[in-house]
């Protein structure tokens, strides 16, 4: 009996079985011992670890860093990661995927992992952005805070004195 639509495909185990449970019914009538065993015999092992498993890594370098900025203004957020095989990254702001955007949002491989560049801040910008690097063996990811402020950025270094006018 073929299912509908396959075929050449086996028999369901049921219609398989029904020969031997009628021969098995007619065995009984002739009170003799009807038995089946069955041996299972793995085809494949899934914990064997090879040579290059051995020498693969995923390592977060550095945690990512928070960023206060203006309006107007650049942020570069890095992704230290290094890895064996070298690892994919991918970017995120508030869980969804980073879109890049032509001359403002863009995204791209560092020899120290990846670099994300937005220019032109907008408060929209503000967010919790989130890399992910996976390497097919780990992955690891690191989160910071862009907070994109309003007002004119700070212009006075760290030590300078207030200017002074002279009368």
């Amino acid at each position: 009996m073929l299912r509908p639509g396959r075929l050449g495909a086996r028999p369901p185990l049921p219609v398989l079985l029904l020969p031997l449970l009628l021969a098995a019914r007619g065995a009984a009538a002739q009170e003799t011992e009807l038995s089946v065993t069955a041996e299972l015999v793995p085809t494949s092992s899934w914990n064997i670890s090879s040579e290059l498993d051995k020498d693969s890594f995923l390592t977060l370098d550095e945690p990512m860093n928070n960023i206060t900025t203006s309006l107007g203004q650049t942020a570069e957020l890095h992704c230290r990661v290094s890895g064996n095989p070298p690892p994919t990254i991918r970017w995120f702001k508030n869980d969804a995927p980073v879109v890049q955007e032509p001359r403002r949002i863009s995204f791209r491989a560092t020899n120290y992992g990846s670099r994300l560049r937005i220019r032109n801040l907008d408060t929209t910008d503000t967010g919790y952005f989130q890399c992910v690097a996976t390497n097919g063996k780990k992955v690891v990811s690191t989160t910071g805070v862009l907070f994109v402020k309003f007002g004119p950025p700070p212009t006075a270094s760290p030590g300078s004195s207030p200017r002074r006018t002279l009368d």
